[in-house]
């Protein structure tokens, strides 16, 4: 199992319509083979800056998502409610 934490920073008053699309979000996700969920966290100091934590089967699984067109699409409905680009890590355990 892997997870990917999704940083993205909002320009002020654009959280509603941002949770919109990250719930339209999820709900894509979770028809793609090997998603597991995921939530959404605010950082204390600045709750503008966003991280998603979701977790998927495999780093393929992801990449899947990751390159697929509906992803695409939801990322540039997002463009235009964020401070600048997203910042993407993926994560694994040792075995």
């Amino acid at each position: 199992m892997i997870r990917v934490i999704i940083e993205r920073q909002l320009k002020p008053g654009c959280y509603d319509e941002y949770a919109s699309i990250i719930r339209h979000a999820k709900k894509e996700a979770s028809k793609m083979s090997g998603f597991m969920g995921g939530e959404l966290y605010f950082d204390q100091q600045d709750n503008r800056r966003i991280f998603i934590i979701a977790a998927w089967n495999t780093l393929e699984h992801w990449q899947q998502w990751d390159n697929s067109e509906q992803r695409k699409s939801l990322t540039e409905s997002l463009a235009p409610l964020m401070a600048g680009p997203e910042k993407v890590t993926v994560l694994t355990s040792r075995r």
